[in-house]
């Protein structure tokens, strides 16, 4: 049985559960062409780094068995090898095209008894009555009726809360953490996820009625996590990338929250539909028809500068989806745009006049569409979603370095290679190199002032050996660059075709570094979906290959 195509290389994580329909014999898969242990009968996992091209396979090691396979995954393993600094969370778009955040989660489970089914056990209540109905926790009383329980916590360390949620005859309810930060008593109903900064050596989680009445909370689960300064592979396009971005602060303040917002011929209603996070969490807003009804937020701005302003829509029955009107005002700045019955991310680039602009979404007509994740940043790009909820918050820029793998790196010969595409054209300087920690002796690629230029540069002993560009349709396409040095013997190679050479220099010295700009100047802003380096300069037959 193939199931798809492994690369060569790659590690990869298989999980699948098996049943014995007939027999009892063993079951092996082969993870691009290395064999696994026997799987087991129910649940199954395994991690191998495929040794060729070829397939995921199963194989039986009897006829007389019969074998049940469903729910199979087969999904690459990304580990970051360089060393990211951002101190910051960050989000991204993950494999199932859903935003979320990058983080690594503790295996380790926090909560006993999270999924009620040992009733009420290691759970207790402050007043009012809790029970467990149905398999779900409930609690009925008056507002401010809580279940909690304590957990061992570390002062500074994150924690990822997930819970399932309904309301019974409550308007409102959570789960809160005391000890810890949490989001608003206004939970949706479904899955909740929210991370929360212990402020102390324990923290109590405590499901909590907003309102007199009933609640149901389920699969409460509470592990410490990680998410600051981790390496965020995107699947924005469909393919995976390693995303690489620059400080940015979310001006808006309430980017989930629409009934915060200012309202005008336009009613709001909380979270209404799934968002593209997964979560019940996008609003519904309902226009009356009313000439130019709108939902908008008033931004503090430096006039002159240029700002975009993103936010994700999704029909529901508008009487005319051409016309929703995205910008800062009417008679000057935005665009319309077409909304379609799909989520998708709107943004508008547009310069800031006065000191306040009112970024909106704005209708002429009758019907309502869904909205989540508005964003308003300084600068001529949108950048990844950042979430707020309340205030202003910044994502802070990402730095990507490797020091001391001079055993990594052959200075004398060798070739830097790199799938890549730009951010923006915004005409600055973007490195990506292998270095001494100087820019006396270095390998670059850097993207600079031209849309349609890709630039490599060769520097020995201060003295740029090598340093030609050559021009592409796009530097925000996807390209496949290649420098070849060797004294006497350098060679840039795009998408296949040998560019430019020069037969005349020296080979660097020293290098022992691998970074994402160049002596800490010109940060790499971009994606990168392979970066590799050998350690002997490769044939033009091999080259041709590489770069392909």
């Amino acid at each position: 049985m193939f199931l798809h195509t492994l690369f060569q290389y790659i590690l990869y994580k298989v999980t699948c559960n098996i049943a014995y329909a007939v027999g009892s014999g063993t079951l092996r898969c082969s993870i691009g062409g290395v064999n696994q242990t026997a799987f087991t009968e129910g649940f199954n996992t395994r991690t191998s780094v495929a040794s060729s091209f070829t397939s995921l396979s199963f194989l039986r090691d009897s006829t007389n068995v019969d074998v049940i396979i469903s729910n199979v995954t087969a999904k690459e393993v990304t580990s970051a090898d360089m060393d990211v600094t951002r101190t910051t969370a960050a989000t991204r778009v993950d494999e199932d095209g859903l935003v979320n955040y990058a983080e690594i989660v503790s295996d380790t489970e926090l909560i006993t008894n999270g999924d009620f089914s040992n009733g009420t056990t290691d759970w207790t209540v402050s007043s009012g009555t809790i029970s467990v109905d149905n398999g779900r926790l409930k609690i009925d009383s008056v507002s401010g009726t809580t279940a909690e329980q304590t957990v061992t916590a570390i002062i500074g360390k994150t924690y990822k809360v997930t819970y399932d949620f309904t309301l019974g005859t409550a308007t409102s309810g959570a789960v809160i953490i005391t000890g810890g930060n949490y989001p608003t008593l206004n939970a949706p109903e479904g899955t909740n996820i929210f991370y929360s900064v212990a402020t102390s050596t324990s923290f109590r989680v405590r499901p909590r009625l907003g309102s007199d009445g009933t609640m149901f909370v389920d699969n409460i689960s509470v592990k410490e996590a990680t998410i600051d300064n981790l390496p965020r592979v995107d699947y924005t396009d469909g393919t995976s990338s390693l995303l690489v971005e620059p400080q940015r602060t979310n001006l808006i303040t309430y980017s989930e929250d629409f009934t915060s917002w200012n309202k005008l011929a336009a009613v709001v209603t909380t979270n209404q539909t799934t968002s593209p996070s997964g979560t019940l969490t996008a609003d519904k807003i309902t226009y009356d028809g009313t000439t130019y009804g709108r939902v908008e937020q008033t931004v503090a701005v430096t006039n002159g500068n240029t700002y975009s302003w993103s936010v994700y829509l999704k029909n529901n029955d508008l009487s005319d989806v051409t016309q929703v009107w995205l910008g800062f005002s009417l008679g000057g700045q935005g665009e319309f745009v077409t909304i379609t019955n799909e989520w998708q991310r709107y943004e508008t680039v547009q310069v800031a006049n006065g000191s306040n602009e009112y970024p909106r979404v704005q209708f002429t007509g009758t019907g309502s569409l869904y909205a989540w994740g508005a964003q308003m940043e300084e600068g001529s790009y949108p950048t990844s979603y950042i979430k707020t909820s309340g205030s202003t918050v910044t994502r802070n820029q990402e730095t990507y370095t490797k020091t001391g793998i001079s055993d990594k790196i052959n200075s004398e010969e060798g070739v830097l290679f790199a799938e890549m595409a730009a951010l923006s054209n915004d005409g600055t300087i973007r490195y990506l190199s292998i270095n001494d920690g100087t820019s006396n002796n270095r390998v670059t690629f850097l993207y600079y002032s031209s849309n349609t230029n890709i630039r490599v540069i060769v520097s020995s002993g201060g003295t740029n050996v090598m340093d030609k560009n050559s021009g592409v349709s796009s530097t925000l396409d996807f390209h496949k660059v290649a420098i070849k040095w060797k004294e006497n013997d350098f060679a840039f190679w795009l998408d296949g075709v040998k560019v430019q050479t020069d037969t005349s220099g020296l080979a660097p010295i020293g290098l022992n570094t691998l970074s994402f700009d160049v002596a800490g100047s010109g940060n790499f802003f971009g994606k990168v979906k392979q970066l590799q380096v050998f350690k002997t300069a490769l044939s033009d037959s091999e080259l041709v290959t590489l770069t392909t």
